[in-house]
């Protein structure tokens, strides 16, 4: 299968919601990096919208469509998802055929005449009565979940194609094998679909590919209004317009009768449809629980209507974001669908047989999970969690992502946070600074172990305080203001008598200013003292130099000598005493 999903490394923060959303966990988060596992991808479609940095993005270049579209010589024709008629809005319906033909699309018609075959045929299907259950297969994604995640029910599943591809048998019918056939449309699995079958379509326009497009060609003004005069698909398509919405199978499939007319006079099919149960499913986690319940064969006889997008095609996940709302788009298309004219078969082969395609993942023993629970903090049951803040809903299910080389081990958020809480923790208890601090406000939201022994109160206490009630506030508020940190600065805090060496760090995203105190008392006290002693040597050896002078004068004078180089002398002495400076003490003074 090649490349449908691209993850732009630079952009994924590692915040673990695409692994969240992905039902059947087919990411990979190893050395900082995520990748889509492609082969476990179903394609839903899900990680790609609820990124909230934007990191990945759909794999689908439409340059050959638009070089179809310039090539005269090329029949285009567009298969047009019906989903169009809620999407791009009611006031746009009626112009969408005549913005397609301006792209250059020779024929323009609806997906719907395709699901009208697909209808035609489930309802043959619900006549002969021979499968125990019937899991309708116009969904891709789900194609792909049972294939690989339940291979045991694609027998249940219908042998029939999906509405584009046996629209695009018709086309290529009518239109001959070398006509290009372009499904658009919400689906992003459907672009898989088409590349596998080659032969029934060629490409997907997305809708929000169509939109760009649409736009880039002033076709559209930047309200989303189409600027062009109206004008009819080529062929119109039946009350299947119906299958975008929950229950639109269903319903299309109990509306035509006439289609079976004979097969069901022969079968005898009453209201009950060969007395199959009627069910609609929509959402990836709500079909997954659906196939788990008839896996465990909780039920039989069903004809299922199963659909990946909660809400149907009309809330895919290729619609532009700011067209999505999918409540109104049922609404309209439902609407829409009531005015359609009655069915008329074409007739395309549309039989199709779907083979189990199961992942392959290695199961560790129980000893193995157990192993990789305790290096983050779960020896036993009772300490695991189970919160999902990594992506996975149990820790035994992270521990085999892990073992499968799927996850990181550390990707605990609990463990993580209680790891960094210990080591907080120790640092604060057994550093013997002080450690303060606060808020905006200069309330006083950290006071460690050596800052309580020091102000002879408690943690629970200083918490209820402020700042100014320990010392002067002002070079916080400082902080405060300027954004600028403060580093090893003297200062004396009165309340305790104290000098410390501060430094005051400003946190911007948390808006703190934290603050370390080293208690520098004894050493400014040594060196007050040493100050002292030079003083008092120095003032001995002026005494010193005083009484030489006089002596050295009389000396000098018996003979005959100056007292200049005594004097010098002297002076040298007492210089030098001044300015010893103990070993520990740096040059150019204290700061």
């Amino acid at each position: 299968m090649g490349s449908y999903i691209h993850v732009k490394k630079a952009n994924c923060k590692n915040c673990y919601k695409c692994l969240k959303h992905c039902s059947v966990k087919s990411i990979r988060y190893m050395d900082n990096r995520v990748e889509v596992l492609e082969d476990e991808c179903v394609l839903c479609g899900r990680c790609v919208n609820v990124c909230p940095q934007k990191a990945k993005t759909v794999e689908n270049d439409p340059t050959p469509v638009l070089n179809w579209l310039n090539d005269p010589s090329v029949t285009v024709a567009a298969s047009l998802a019906p989903a169009y008629a809620g999407v791009f809005g009611e006031e746009n319906r009626g112009l969408m055929a005549a913005a397609l033909r301006r792209l250059g699309f020779d024929v323009v018609e609806e997906t719907a005449r395709g699901a009208g075959e697909v209808t035609a045929r489930y309802r043959e299907l619900l006549a002969e009565g021979t499968m125990p259950s019937i899991l309708t297969t116009c969904c891709p994604t789900v194609n792909l979940l049972i294939e690989k995640y339940y291979p045991e029910l694609t027998p249940l599943m219908a042998p029939v194609v999906s509405p584009v591809l046996a629209h695009g048998r018709m086309l290529k019918q009518r239109l001959g094998q070398e006509a290009k056939v372009v499904f658009v449309g919400p689906c992003l699995s459907k672009i898989r679909e088409i590349r596998e079958h080659g032969e029934s379509a060629d490409a997907v326009l997305t809708f929000r590919q169509l939109e760009l497009l649409l736009k880039e060609r002033d076709l559209m003004d930047e309200e989303g209004r189409l600027q062009v005069p109206p004008e009819e698909p080529d062929r119109a398509s039946s009350y299947s317009r119906i299958y975008p919405v929950p229950e639109g199978i269903l319903r299309d499939v109990r509306r035509q009768e006439n289609t079976v007319e004979n097969a069901l006079a022969e079968n005898g099919l009453s209201e009950g449809m060969g007395g199959y149960a009627f069910i609609s499913v929509c959402g990836l986690e709500n079909v997954r629980e659906f196939l788990e319940e008839l896996r465990k064969g909780n039920y039989s006889h069903v004809f299922a209507e199963l659909n990946s997008c909660e809400g149907g095609c009309v809330n895919g996940p290729l619609i532009p974001d700011s067209r999505r709302a999918a409540f109104r788009s049922r609404l309209l298309v439902e609407r829409y669908a009531q005015k359609a004219p009655e069915f008329v078969s074409e007739r395309p082969a549309i039989e199709w047989t779907y083979e189990p395609d199961p992942v392959e993942e290695d199961m560790p023993d129980e000893q193995t999970i157990r192993r990789i629970l305790t290096e983050i903090g779960k020896p036993t049951p009772d300490k695991e969690l189970n919160c999902g803040s990594c992506g996975y809903p149990t820790c035994r299910d992270k521990a085999i992502a892990v073992y499968r080389g799927k996850a990181e081990l550390y990707m605990c958020l609990p463990y993580i946070n209680d790891l960094s809480q210990s080591m907080s923790n120790v640092t604060l208890s057994a550093t013997p600074n002080y450690i303060i601090a606060v808020d905006r406000d200069l309330r006083i939201i950290e006071f460690n172990t050596a800052a309580q022994k020091r102000f002879g109160v408690s943690r629970k206490e200083a918490l209820k305080t402020d700042l100014f009630e320990f010392m002067d506030p002002s070079d916080f508020e400082h902080v405060f203001l300027t954004g600028q940190s403060i580093h090893d600065k003297k200062v004396h805090i009165a309340s305790q008598d104290i000098t410390v060496e501060q430094t005051l760090i400003y946190v911007l995203e948390q808006n703190i200013v934290i603050g370390f105190f080293k208690d520098i008392t004894e050493e400014e006290r040594e060196k007050e003292e040493l100050h002292r002693a030079r003083l008092e040597s120095a003032e001995m050896a002026q005494r010193v130099i005083e009484k030489q002078m006089i002596a050295a004068q009389e000396i000098a004078s018996l003979l005959g000598e100056t007292t200049a180089e005594t004097k010098v002398t002297l002076n040298n002495l007492k210089k030098q005493i001044l300015n010893e400076r103990d070993p520990g003490e740096k040059a150019g003074g204290t700061r």
